[in-house]
């Protein structure tokens, strides 16, 4: 059995201020919502006239932004404990994504545990490569661990960082409106806890095939068909949660860039292409150097 895949929709409902969640890939929709003639769209340099009661399209009053109060509350509870029939943000994030980044932007600490959620999550990216790679059949069970943590810690590391700058960049091409913070809530609490809960497959996938994980050869594990039927399931969930997973962090980065989440896919599609280019470039520099510095030695 070779190798494994990478670790990388849902209908509306309505909140309990009437708003409408979006749909797979939409954004949230405000209804009764009351526009002067000349207002313009919410997308817009405009901005929506309404009632005082009633909120926009991001659940906040006329008044509000996401940078401006962080200790609103509504019911008596601080914005960032609110859920929706007392579920935790761990659950939700996976239904409504779009409120649960939400409800982090306007909290009184947007960022508590992004980097740590962040840094775990990239450990768990890490294993993924290693299995896609099948490291087990040059390293150690030691060398592959020390490996995965490394690897793991530098790219949890960069994605919090570069990656959340790069998306605030693209993202303002775009027409996006969120903050290199905004894109850390994506990039650390959103997709972190994302990956963690993706991650916990791994559990119960070391438990039936161990080092053969990461092993272009799988003999222990072909040996068994329950066993190898049993490792597939895990591998088809942990895949279709995966995917999920993708979805919910394009509708995360769309709330915070205040766009839809087909134009945060495009964002998506971008960046990957402006790094891969950067990265070839950058290759292609390192390699011309060291082949003018060889042919100066008549090497």
């Amino acid at each position: 059995m070779d190798g494994r895949r990478g670790n990388d929709g849902n209908e509306g409902s309505r909140n309990s201020a009437g708003q409408k969640e979006g749909g797979l890939f939409g954004r949230d929709e405000s209804q009764n919502r009351n526009s002067q003639p000349g207002a313009q769209s919410a997308y817009g340099q405009g901005s929506y006239y309404e009632e005082s009661n009633e909120e926009d399209l991001y659940g906040r009053q006329p008044d509000d932004s996401y940078d401006g109060s962080r200790q609103e509350q509504r019911g008596g509870q601080p914005e960032e404990d609110r859920s929706l029939g007392g579920l935790s943000p761990w659950l939700r994030v996976w239904i409504h994504p779009r409120q649960v980044t939400r409800d982090f932007m306007r909290s009184s600490d947007p960022l508590r545990g992004a980097l740590l959620l962040a840094l775990i999550a990239g450990v768990f990216n890490a294993l993924n490569t290693a299995s896609t790679r099948n490291s087990g059949d040059t390293m150690t069970a030691s060398g592959l661990a020390v490996s995965v943590l490394l690897g793991g810690v530098i790219g949890g590391l960069a994605t919090y960082y570069i990656g959340a700058w790069l998306m605030k960049l693209v993202g303002g091409w775009l027409g996006g409106v969120g903050s290199t913070q905004d894109m850390r809530i994506v990039s650390g609490r959103i997709s972190g806890m994302l990956a963690i809960m993706v991650g916990l497959f791994w559990i119960p996938e070391l438990l039936i095939a161990g080092m053969e994980n990461f092993t272009y050869s799988t003999p222990n594990l072909d040996a068994s068909m329950l066993r190898t039927l049993l490792y597939l399931l895990f591998v088809l969930l942990e895949s279709g949660f995966g995917i999920w997973s993708f979805v919910a962090v394009l509708h995360a980065a769309g709330e915070a860039h205040r766009f839809s989440a087909w134009k945060a896919l495009l964002m998506f599609v971008i960046l990957g292409v402006c790094v891969f280019f950067l990265a070839f470039i950058v290759i292609l520099v390192v390699a011309l150097m060291f082949g003018a510095a060889f042919g100066a030695f008549g090497l």
